[in-house]
């Protein structure tokens, strides 16, 4: 492996072409850290830190994520040290993959064949993807953009949720359209494990899954839902490492995981996810987190694994961006989303499309 010698991180904001509504509030751009790495060989690498621009979602956010870098993280990659710091694992996150990114492209093999060569098995050159579907003000919106999704050829659905009237007549709308539709739901950790109305009609409709019903801290409650309810339960915030993980299968508090990489520290601990469900039986797929091309490149090498058995929330980038930071992402007529082919992760942004969408920057050298 080379050494680093130069950090460069660049700020940028991307308008959404909509504004995407969940639990934990509404995005209409997204505002993240992009990362690049050079080794002292000349390798060149990036990556994504994917916090959102609050900390509505975990405690990581944009400009905090930037003063961990700034502060903490770079002058610790550069002395080669452990990170020895607690927490900012997305800020983490984008460092380690632009370093491998950097190293994978000095050999030429591809971030998706390296994870897979440490687990032993192969990885995917496709991945079916799912349509993440914000809330809606009425159920015909909800509806409408749903169709949508299912004409640019997506074959499952993900609807984002609140225990409210609204969200539960659209889920059955969705239902009653589209009768065979592998169809779940993200509850964000909306939901009550006493609130039996909800539950009742949740369990109505036949999901496939029911994504992180109760707060990320709350097992208890995960287990209570997973023993009362017939709908699998997804657990997401909830899984922060494979740890984590191990202990709420242990628990018996899921019967599926998101494995989010950004989330969990990067494409190698979420690796580790992937392979202990794999083991354990668990089905598991890679969630979404709006990334821009950068992050949605370093987090399909993760979906490849033959361990991800359910497809991947990580949709194309005509979903959100008019123009995304690298070549855009497509749909293709089966369902799926192409892993790139090129050695790391397979991309690089267009130096135009990053200019034009960096707000601050700034450079770091050993």
């Amino acid at each position: 492996m080379g050494r680093p010698v130069r950090v460069e991180l660049r700020r940028v904001s991307l308008r959404l072409l909509s504004p995407f509504v969940t639990p934990h509030g509404t995005e209409h751009s997204r505002d993240v850290v992009i990362v690049h790495v050079t080794l002292d060989d000349g390798s060149n690498g990036w990556g994504e830190c994917s916090a959102l621009t609050h900390p509505t979602y975990s405690g990581e956010y944009t400009a905090g994520a930037w003063s961990a870098l700034r502060d903490e993280l770079i002058p610790r990659f550069f002395a080669g040290r452990p990170w020895g710091i607690v927490g900012h694992p997305m800020a983490s996150a984008s460092l380690l993959t632009a370093e491998a990114d950097a190293d994978l492209r000095r050999i030429g093999r591809r971030l998706a064949d390296q994870l897979g060569l440490m687990h032993h098995s192969e990885a995917r050159k496709t991945v079916l993807s799912r349509a993440v579907v914000g809330m809606g003000e009425t159920v015909d919106m909800v509806l409408a953009e749903v169709g949508r999704r299912i004409g640019e050829g997506h074959r499952a659905v993900k609807l984002k949720i609140l225990p409210r009237r609204l969200d539960l007549d659209a889920l059955g709308a969705v239902r009653a359209t589209w009768p065979d539709l592998d169809l779940a739901a993200d509850a964000n950790g909306s939901l009550s494990v006493g609130d039996e109305r909800v539950l009742q009609r949740l369990e109505a409709v036949g999901l496939s899954y029911l994504e992180q019903p109760v707060q990320a801290d709350d097992l208890d409650g995960a287990v209570a839902l997973a023993r009362r309810l017939e709908t699998p339960i997804a657990l997401d915030e909830s899984i922060t490492s494979d740890a984590a993980a191990r202990t709420a299968i242990r628990f018996g508090a899921t019967d599926i995981l998101n494995v989010k990489p950004a989330r969990v520290g990067g494409p190698v601990e979420a690796s580790r996810i992937v392979q202990t469900a794999a083991e354990l039986g668990i089905p598991a797929y890679v969630g979404g987190m709006l990334e821009t091309g950068i992050g949605r490149a370093g987090a399909l090498a993760v979906a490849a694994l033959e361990g991800c058995t359910l497809p991947t929330d990580l949709g194309p980038s005509a979903r959100y961006f008019a123009a995304d930071l690298t070549e855009p992402f497509l749909l293709g007529a089966d369902g799926a989303l192409t892993i790139p082919s090129g050695p790391g992760i397979g991309v690089v942004p267009d130096p135009a499309r990053l200019d034009a969408a960096t707000v601050d920057s700034a450079v770091f050298e050993r």
